[in-house]
């Protein structure tokens, strides 16, 4: 009996003894100077070593003019890691003018934080601040004499990493809303990369939520064009023309569409190419460039007639999704410039395409005139 007693006090003391060691391994320990009444947290800017003061109450990371100044003349920062302009309200009330930027990364005992919002304050000497934008990303911590502890960053990474398996998974097999759940959720323990940020706005997209996809397009082109990513997907400037496309951003449309063309790559398809025609076209048309609009659908016929090995020069091919919208486009451009022969010949060929609202328009004569004269396209 009394053996059994000492093998199970021994074992439950063995058990202790892990699981105190675990979550000692799992916390990171750094030590803070302590500066009259305030912590100073040791940390890397950009490779660059800096102490801020550890202000749980501060929404951002702050720094001071004179250490942007610094950052910015030894090319630790670069002006294109400045987004705008905003304001910020003191702890004695005052208001300040602030210039925001975006950290690449913040090295915290040994945590990296990526690209970490973050504000200079217009004064030259301003206090510089470790505020939320960063402490929130580190999980749980706690603060013990001039100890930071943090512990909840490898969990956190741990449960983020499982959603993020999720995410990729759910996208697969076209369980959008769920990707999109998991997506979200792993985000707010740190912000995505590159790669997952772009599949969060595809999945909007399949889902029509073109508002969500839209604002994650600008996030990943924000941070492309500010952190000179190499492993570009020009996948991105195609959903971004899409959105700009869908709220009635033509200029912006035309801009990320063309974007999108250039970084097409060399074996692209002829029916790619067609495609990208034929949307330019759309484009060209609500800018009421006409004429450009026109060339650009008879590049896309062009380029679909060699796809298919059509030797006509206006093919007529059954349900023809490309060439039946092509055709529309054309039928709309010279009905604007006032051209009812072309007009009525582009609208009968996207009607033997199988083009809807060709069929609909074409019903009857008086219909196509009353259309051709009122008509709003």
């Amino acid at each position: 009996m009394n053996q059994n007693k000492i093998y199970f006090r021994t074992l439950l003391l063995l058990i202790i003894i892990v699981i105190t060691n675990v979550h000692l391994l799992a916390q990171t320990v750094i030590q803070m100077e302590y500066d009259r009444g305030v912590y100073k947290i040791p940390c890397y800017v950009n490779g660059a070593k800096m102490k801020f003061i550890l202000d749980t109450g501060a929404s951002d990371v702050c720094l001071s003019m004179e250490m942007a100044e610094y950052l910015l003349e030894n090319d630790y920062l670069s002006e294109d890691d400045f987004t705008g302009m905003g304001a910020s309200t003191l702890a004695d009330g005052s208001v300040v003018d602030h210039l925001k930027l975006v950290l690449k990364d913040i090295e915290i005992g040994g945590l990296h934080l990526k690209n970490v919002s973050a504000i200079v304050i217009a004064q030259q000497y301003a206090p510089m601040l470790m505020g939320q934008s960063a402490l929130k990303r580190l999980g749980s911590y706690a603060i013990n004499g001039n100890k930071l502890v943090i512990s909840g960053y490898p969990e956190s990474t741990g449960k983020r990493s499982q959603l993020l398996k999720t995410a990729k998974e759910s996208m697969d097999k076209g369980l959008y809303a769920v990707a999109i759940s998991s997506y979200v959720q792993a985000r707010e323990i740190l912000e995505l990369d590159y790669a997952d940020l772009e599949h969060l706005a595809w999945c909007y997209k399949y889902e029509g939520k073109y508002k969500e996809c839209f604002e994650i397009c600008k996030k990943w082109l924000t941070l492309y064009e500010r952190l000179n990513y190499q492993n570009f997907n020009s996948s991105i400037y195609e959903l971004t023309w899409r959105c700009n496309y869908y709220f009635g951003y033509y200029e912006q449309a035309l801009l990320y569409k063309q974007k999108r063309m250039l970084t097409r790559s060399s074996n692209t398809t002829l029916e790619n190419l067609a495609w990208d025609q034929e949307h330019l076209g759309d484009i060209y048309f609500y800018l009421t460039r006409y004429n450009d609009a026109i060339t650009s659908y008879n590049a896309a016929i062009t380029n679909m007639r060699n796809f298919k090995k059509e030797k006509d020069e206006f093919p007529i091919i059954k349900d023809d999704n490309l060439l039946a919208c092509s055709y529309f486009g054309l039928c709309r451009c010279y009905r604007m410039k006032g051209n009812k022969k072309d007009f009525k010949k582009f609208l009968e060929l996207a009607k033997k395409c199988g083009h809807e609202q060709a069929i609909k328009i074409s019903y009857n004569k008086d219909y196509i005139e009353r259309y051709y004269n009122k008509g709003v396209i």
